[in-house]
């Protein structure tokens, strides 16, 4: 890395441990932002909530997260946002490590109440993995209640 740096930073340990330090916080930046949070969210029936992709694909609710908030922040008002009501959410499980593949942040929600019209599909815990993709598939039956 300062091979090609100018002589004066090569030659100060102080400017040198700077650099090190902004480029180690950059490297943690990039690597909090291929992270993403999938929820499982059932109803009291054990149905599981899945969106349509825009090529009409179901797939289990996701959401890119931002390396600069708190997980479990952005999580919980992304979920009360996206099912209009509180629901009892769970960390299950931390899928992946940092680098290319990125890391897949599992939880859970209960949602309490009678089945409301949120305009996405509630599949059958029975018929939700084999309508998933493998990848979701293997994340539903993670979070299988216990």
């Amino acid at each position: 890395m300062f091979e090609e740096a100018p002589e004066w930073i090569a030659r100060s340990p102080r400017i040198r441990k700077i650099i090190v330090k902004i480029w180690r916080a950059f490297l943690r930046v990039q690597r909090s932002t291929l992270a993403q949070a999938v929820v499982v969210a059932r109803l009291q029936d054990d149905r599981v909530l899945a969106v349509a992709t825009p090529s009409g694909e179901l797939r289990l609710p996701s959401l890119e997260l931002d390396g600069s908030e708190p997980v479990g922040t952005q999580v919980r008002r992304w979920v009360d946002d996206m099912l209009r009501q509180p629901s009892k959410l769970k960390l299950q499980v931390i899928v992946g490590a940092p680098g290319k593949e990125g890391v897949t942040f599992l939880y859970s929600a209960e949602v309490p109440g009678a089945l409301r019209d949120f305009g996405d599909t509630w599949l059958e815990a029975e018929l939700a993995p084999s309508a998933l993709s493998e990848s979701d598939r293997r994340l539903v039956l993670m979070s299988e209640p216990r």
